[in-house]
């Protein structure tokens, strides 16, 4: 029983031994092969551990027991399929080269390489911790071995070994210990590897010295600044086989010192130029490194390029100072106020915009201290000299909010208020002076009423012009239209006035013209009535909201007006001054009826009249309709 035990403790010795030659020797070298040739790799290794063992077993009543299933459910577990298929094939071909029970044999190394690929496929899908994945394969395999041993037994009619439950139990606890072993050390290759990697690519400058102030280590960023394609390169090398003597002397000098004092340099600041001309600024520390007994064993280094830093600096710098220039020369008020209503700053033109609360405007002071002080003063026209609580607090509340407004101080002055709040609930208070603005911008407005009643008014008649005959005409009718109203529309021509101006001079028929004007501007009673200039000695009138009747009413009394005068004109049958007045109308009948219509109606109408002997008013109507042509009384 003593050599049984014993063999068993070699079979678990060989199982470690594989292991730890896999980890040790043949992990590092399969490092950078594709994972597929890995995963031959290690099942070739876990084959031949599976071939060792068996040569170890222990043979009882023709069976054999050694610890292959711990090696084919590593293969499986850690290599996948193809481990375990690689490592299954050899141990099976050896087992066939020693006869026996093979079926059995083989049966059991295949469940035992296809256990290891189920349970890792159990346990990666539910991110099952290392302990755990360790101890489920280690479970599987015991129970895989338990079983099979009784399977054998069974076959070849004997009762079971009663080292087949230690056997069980050794390749549980050989297959829990090595899943440990290469789970830890595939945690610690990936830490390592990722501390490496942390190292070698990070953007600022990193490397190691040994205390010969060689490099030990250096990253990728101290290799390709230096001039060499790999951080390998650099290895073995010193400062003076890389930048100039006098370079090299001050950094052995300084990392003397760390060494030697073993106090840290720490944020050195430096200009250097670098191998392309340019010069940049760096920040660098070093630090002493100690082995466990506390001996100075070599030196790191951190140097950082701050050359943006310190441009940036730079420019805030300059910025602030050409900030503080512009605020004071500026020609506006400046204030800042914080979110509790408080002046934190202000330039001195805004105190000087406010002569009679200028002491009161002074960083401390509240807004609504400022507004009390200027309702006192009355510095603002339209503050309340009384009770102006109220008003001080819509005022003060202004500043929440982005807003402008123009106030006008007791000295007639000006002054536009821009207000901006920032998202920390400041505001931004913006004073300038706008009076010379508002004396422009009313002098303008009277200047554009001018240049409107010049632009829509007949200079000579003071009645409304063509043009804006035109534009009015296009909106009453819009509006009647829309309205279901009546619109009228009177065309007006002096009777023989160009017999006038030949007997009388056109100084007089400009002054017949105007008496017309007079006359019709009369006569239109409504303000929304229009009268206009036509053209010559043509005059028309726009006559809202009113039918044929009213506009007939309208025209007979100018008519009658003028006549009235008795202005002489003996070119004329009539011996003094009248006009003809011709009348269109859009009603319900002739709602589709456009301005160009409405007036040639008139102007066939104003036709009519000239041809039935002037001096009259005639309506428009259709040919087909019977109306005789005379005075309308």
């Amino acid at each position: 029983m003593a050599d049984h035990w014993q063999s068993l403790v070699a079979n678990l010795a060989v199982v470690a031994l594989f292991i730890s030659a896999w980890v040790h020797v043949g992990q590092p070298l399969a490092a950078r092969w594709p994972r597929i040739w890995r995963s031959v790799s290690f099942g070739l290794v876990m084959g031949l551990g599976a071939v060792c063992s068996i040569l170890l077993a222990i043979p009882l009543d023709g069976a054999f027991f050694d610890l292959r299933f711990s090696l084919m459910a590593l293969a499986g577990f850690f290599g996948w399929w193809p481990a375990a298929i690689i490592a299954a094939a050899i141990t099976l071909v050896f087992r066939m080269s020693l006869g026996g029970q093979v079926m059995t044999a083989a049966i059991g190394i295949c469940a035992a390489g296809t256990t290891g690929v189920l349970v890792s496929m159990f346990t990666r899908r539910r991110r099952v911790p290392l302990i755990g994945r360790a101890l489920i394969l280690a479970l599987a395999v015991g129970v895989v071995s338990l079983g099979l041993s009784y399977i054998l037994r069974l076959s070849i009619g004997s009762t079971v070994s009663p080292l087949s439950f230690p056997v069980a139990v050794t390749n549980m606890l050989a297959t829990l210990l090595c899943a440990l072993f290469i789970l830890r050390n595939r945690e610690v290759v990936r830490e390592r590897d990722l501390f490496r990697a942390a190292f070698i690519e990070a953007p600022d400058f990193q490397y190691v010295k040994n205390n010969d102030a060689r490099f030990a280590a250096v990253n990728t960023r101290v290799a390709t600044y230096n001039g060499f394609a790999s951080p390998s390169e650099m290895i073995g090398l010193s400062d003076f086989e890389i930048t100039s003597t006098d370079r090299a002397m001050q950094l052995m000098l300084g990392e003397q010192k760390v060494l030697e004092s073993g106090e840290a340099l720490l944020d050195q600041e430096e200009l250097l130029v670098g191998p392309d001309g340019k010069a940049s600024w760096y920040l660098t520390s070093k630090v002493a490194l100690h082995n466990p007994d506390g001996d100075v064993i070599g030196l790191a280094g951190v140097t950082r390029d701050i050359t943006a830093d310190k441009h940036l600096k730079q420019e805030v710098v300059e910025s602030r100072n050409k900030l503080d220039y512009v605020l004071s020369e500026i020609t506006d008020g400046i204030a800042m106020f914080d979110k509790n209503g408080v002046l934190v700053y202000c330039n001195e033109q805004y105190r000087e915009f406010f002569p009679l609360t200028a002491e009161q405007r002074h960083p401390g002071a509240t807004i609504r201290q400022i507004l009390r002080a200027v309702a006192e003063t009355q510095e603002q026209k339209g503050a309340p000299a009384h009770d102006y609580e109220k008003w001080v607090e819509e005022i003060a509340d202004t500043l929440r909010f982005a807003n402008e407004q123009e106030v006008q101080l007791h000295d007639e002055r000006w002054l536009h208020i821009r207000t901006r709040p920032t998202s920390e609930g400041a505001a931004l208070v913006v004073v300038s002076e706008v009076t010379k603005i508002k004396q422009a911008e009313s002098a303008l407005l009277s200047l554009t009423e001018q240049l409107r009643l010049l632009a829509t008014t007949d200079g000579m008649t003071g009645l409304t012009n063509r043009r804006a005959f035109d534009q009015a005409l296009e909106g009453e009718m819009s509006r009647a239209k829309r309205a279901g109203l009546p619109l009228s529309l009177l065309l007006i021509d002096v009777d023989r006035f160009k017999a006038y101006n030949d007997i009388y001079g056109h100084q007089a028929g400009d002054e017949a013209l105007k008496t017309v004007a007079t006359c019709l501007r009369e006569a239109l009673k409504r303000p929304g009535d229009i009268a206009a200039r036509y053209g010559g000695e043509e005059f028309v009138a726009i006559l809202p909201n009113t039918d044929e009747d009213g506009a007939f009413f309208i025209a007979d009394a100018f008519r009658e007006n003028l006549r009235a005068l008795g202005l002489p004109h003996t070119g004329s049958e009539k011996s003094v001054l009248t006009a003809s007045v011709g009348i269109a109308v859009i009603d319900e009948r002739y709602t589709g009826m456009n301005a160009t219509e409405l007036i040639r109606r008139a102007d066939e109408a104003l036709y009519n009249a000239k041809g039935a002997g002037r001096d009259r008013v005639t309506g428009w109507r259709a040919r087909s309709e019977i109306r005789p042509v005379g005075l309308r009384a």
